[in-house]
């Protein structure tokens, strides 16, 4: 078989890589660090979030500013002096009276002070008929500032403050207007507030409003915007932050953000015209698409000479090594190239025809090893049990149990015909346990007063598969020489064969009591350490035979019996057979 490998080329491939990297990715990267350099530029002075960022920032600032102040002139109104001069105005003596006012109005200064944005603060006492201020001291009633706050309260204001021309006032009652606070807010420094906002940008606008009240405070007083303002304010309040928009009026795109400022019922809303956004990009589309369209060409021309160059050959290489998963060692590659793919190539088949002669050698070793196992396990059959039959037969005769000693000597021809006989490195499962059934009942008649055995027969489906000769015996050789040893109690083996789809479990089992836990993990730990040297015999040989021919997972593998003795089984995967 042969694959076919076409194409010249004069230059290794590591100077074509190298080479398309100066000719290719140099002027790229060049370009791409004039792109990023000039984005750079315009990033620094234009970045959006950092508007919007100011805008939340101030929104929340001004929140907790007004929150305050409000919570401050609440717990004023329940000033102690202050509801006791509501009370018992006019009712106590001149001097207690004009204490209890001097002691409310030293409660207004700190209240004033709380807050740079705080003109002024004061109290109405109609027990008194006076207004106590922090800035025109104690006034009698009627007067030009309560005359203010009593128009004001007339109204139906639907936030939280009160608006009179360029004056803004917190206003609370109580004791059905017995007692009427209120603060005023310098306009003046909420709108040098909102200026700050606007920094950033030069053509950005920053108010707050309401859909009920519109714009009410604006870095710009013009009528014009004045009216673009109150188009752009929310259909409802808000509670929070809204996410940012963009929304066209009259032609023009605006980029648009609001916030809640909760404690004055209002939204601070920030808008930007997009002209002065996108003004600077602008100037930079045509280049940028250009440079797009040069970096496509030059990703592909490169993407197609690396599909040329290295892509094609090494899949020619993949699929020669796929096609030796297959176990097909008939493959050839074939190379008119002159670069480092022509050594590649001639290297795989060079490593092909090595794996070929290797598999080759490496399976005769392991035909051999097998082999020479198999010899040397017939070798190690114990002469002492030859001599102990003729003994126990010679025995049985002098009894004169003529029927014993024929069953003995019967089983012991067959036993020895098998052994000796027979060259064949595999054997019919059922020959192989029938084998093993005879050892048994030798042993059995040798112990007659104290060993049994017990055994369920070969199912029909497994009575013709060959397997290596000589697997069974030895093990049930082990139980007789190791499980009953010097024992007075009566032995019993069990062996039985079962399947379960490809794979073969051969079981023998004893209720012997000289098993210890050292011994039973001693067994293991031989067993699953195949590198380990030590005893070569018996249930070992077996185990190396069966992992040599049927591959992982096969073997002798040894627990605790339900018996109380030893339980080993031999595991054959039928569908691994082929090593």
């Amino acid at each position: 078989m042969k694959l076919q490998v076409g194409g010249k080329a004069r230059w290794y491939v590591y100077q074509k890589i190298v080479m398309l990297f100066v000719v290719f990715l140099v002027p790229l990267i060049a370009l791409n660090i004039w792109v990023n350099y000039r984005g750079m530029t315009f990033l620094k002075d234009k970045i959006l979030d950092s508007a919007t960022a100011s805008a939340s920032s101030y929104a929340m600032q001004l929140d907790k500013e007004m929150y305050f102040v409000r919570s401050q002139q609440l717990r004023f109104m329940n000033e102690q002096e202050l509801q006791k001069l509501s009370f018992r105005g006019g009712k106590l003596e001149k001097y207690d009276e004009v204490e209890l006012i001097e002691q409310v109005r030293a409660r207004l200064s700190p209240l004033v002070d709380t807050s740079d944005t705080i003109v002024n603060a004061g109290v109405f006492v109609e027990s008194i008929g006076k207004t106590i201020s922090a800035e025109s001291a104690v006034t009698d009633v009627p007067n030009r500032e309560y005359d203010l706050i009593a128009a004001l309260l007339k109204r139906s204001s639907p936030s939280s403050f009160y608006e009179a021309g360029d004056r803004i006032f917190f206003i609370e009652s109580q004791n059905n207007g017995s007692i009427v606070s209120y603060i005023e807010i310098s306009k003046a420094k909420l709108i040098e507030g909102l200026r700050q906002v606007t920094s950033l940008y030069k053509e950005s606008e920053v108010f707050l409003g309401s859909p009920e009240l519109g714009s009410v405070l604006s870095t710009t007083q013009d009528g014009q915007s004045a009216q673009l303002e109150t188009s752009l304010i929310p259909d409802q309040q808000i509670n929070d932050k809204v996410t940012p928009e963009w929304k066209t009026i009259d032609g023009t795109k605006y980029f648009i953000t609001h916030h809640a400022v909760g404690a004055l019922n209002l939204s601070l809303t920030m808008y930007v015209n997009q002209s002065e956004l996108i003004r600077p990009i602008s100037k930079f589309n045509v280049s940028f698409y250009i440079l797009f369209g040069i970096a496509t060409v030059i990703l592909v021309l490169y993407a197609f000479s690396v599909h040329v160059m290295i892509h094609r050959p090494l899949s020619n290489l993949v699929k020669a090594f796929r096609i030796i998963e297959t176990d097909n060692l008939n493959l050839v590659i074939e190379s008119k190239r002159n670069d480092e793919f022509h050594y590649l190539y001639q290297s795989f088949n060079r490593m092909v025809n090595r794996l070929k002669v290797s598999i080759e050698e490496n399976y005769e070793q392991k035909i051999s090893l097998q082999h020479s196992e198999l010899k040397q396990l017939q070798s190690q059959i114990n002469p002492h049990f030859l001599y102990n039959s003729f003994f126990n037969i010679y025995m049985l005769c002098k009894m004169d149990d003529s029927e014993s000693a024929g069953e003995l000597s019967q089983r012991l021809g067959s036993y020895y015909q098998y052994i000796t006989r027979n060259g064949a490195d595999e054997v019919l499962l059922e020959k192989e346990y029938q084998h093993a059934l005879d050892y048994c009942e030798i042993q059995c008649i040798r112990f007659s007063n104290r060993i049994s055995y017990t055994y369920t027969e070969v199912p029909d489906s497994l009575k013709k598969i060959h397997v290596p000769k000589l697997i069974i015996q030895p093990i049930v050789e082990n139980v007789f020489d190791y499980a009953f040893e010097d024992e007075t109690r009566t032995g019993k083996v069990f062996i039985g064969v079962s399947q379960d789809e490809d794979c073969v479990k051969i079981t023998v089992e004893d209720n012997g009591q000289l098993l210890t836990e050292e011994r039973l993990n001693q067994l293991k730990e031989r067993l699953a350490n195949k590198h380990r040297q030590g005893e070569t015999t018996g249930l070992f040989n077996v185990h190396n035979r069966l992992a040599l021919k049927y591959g992982a997972g096969s073997g002798v593998f040894v627990s605790r019996s339900v018996h109380g003795g030893l339980k080993a089984e031999l595991i054959i995967h039928l569908d691994k057979k082929g090593v």
